[in-house]
């Protein structure tokens, strides 16, 4: 029996759950981070669990569809994570997973410093033909995505700003509210009863171009490919940022990867190694936020 925190919304408090033998899970316990049996999963088959970073103690979230607290080195906010098998609509499909991040930042960071996407330990090499397809797929959609493949450390990471599909940047809140106020506005979550986020795209306080009047996320993604404006622009402290990604190509339940009628199982390829939900400064290695999606696909 080994004990894990699990968090829930009087706080965090301690549990002893039984933890499978598995070769990833036994790895982990030895860093500190055991994680519990399926059965016990409070959104089965789906585990997500929350850390400072790769080697901190995970804290295992009782809810996805909840306020998550977000307090880092970095960053000040919360996070509304929603994990899907592909009925919650968006544009050009069904998302399979959605992320909202919404805080203030702690001190300036470069936007071209600020990356997301998976950090990975050795993984195994797929066959030629499905390395061909992952790639391929991803150079094709995912122009901006750096891609690492060597023995011992793999990710795929990417400028926030261009994985980001709406942005909206507004004056924080007033530091009048009372502690009451402060609490409902931080559970407060940015969705509809249907789980689909309404987000709406709003960047002039970046100033320069995007003050000049009120640009789409497209014109966002298109001004922050030239490498030279996402080093020209900040995340400045005094600013409160809403962040929305979603995607529809990983299932976190299935562990597949989906390109049209195309489907990978990527889950022996990672050695069962969970994806995550990571935000981190380049230059520092700082995480701003730090989450991993366990699958029961991956105890198989």
């Amino acid at each position: 029996m080994s004990v894990v925190s699990v968090e829930t919304e009087e706080g965090i408090a301690e549990t002893g759950v039984e933890v499978v033998s598995h070769p990833v899970r036994d790895s982990l316990e030895s860093l500190g981070l055991p994680i519990p049996s399926s059965t016990s999963w409070p959104d089965y088959p789906v585990l997500l669990t929350q850390s400072d970073g790769p080697k901190s103690h995970d804290r295992v979230v009782q809810k996805c569809a909840s306020s998550i607290p977000i307090e880092s080195s970095l960053f000040r906010g919360q996070t509304f994570l929603y994990v899907d098998d592909g009925t919650l609509p968006c544009k050009g499909g069904k998302r399979r997973s959605t992320f909202t991040l919404r805080g203030q930042f702690k001190r300036r960071v470069c936007f071209g410093d600020l990356l997301i996407g998976h950090e990975f330990g050795e993984i195994s090499q797929p066959p030629a033909t499905v390395r061909v397809i992952i790639l391929g797929f991803l150079n094709k959609f995912f122009p901006h995505l750096k891609i690492n493949l060597s023995s011992k450390h793999t990710s795929a990471l990417a400028p926030v700003l261009l994985e980001c599909k709406r942005l909206r940047v507004a004056e924080a809140s007033s530091s009048s509210s009372t502690p009451k106020q402060q609490a409902v506005e931080e559970r407060e979550s940015p969705c509809d009863e249907s789980g689909v986020f309404n987000i709406e795209e709003d960047t002039a306080l970046l100033g320069g171009y995007f003050a000049e009047r009120r640009r789409s996320w497209k014109q966002r993604m298109s001004f922050f490919r030239r490498k030279e404006n996402l080093g020209n622009f900040w995340f400045e402290p005094g600013l409160e940022y809403t962040f929305e990604f979603y995607q529809n190509n990983l299932s976190f339940t299935d562990y597949k990867l989906r390109f049209g009628f195309i489907s990978v199982g990527i889950a022996k390829i990672i050695k069962g190694q969970p994806v995550q939900f990571l935000i981190k400064q380049a230059s520092t290695g700082e995480y701003l936020c730090y989450f991993q999606f366990w699958s029961s696909k991956l105890l198989q």
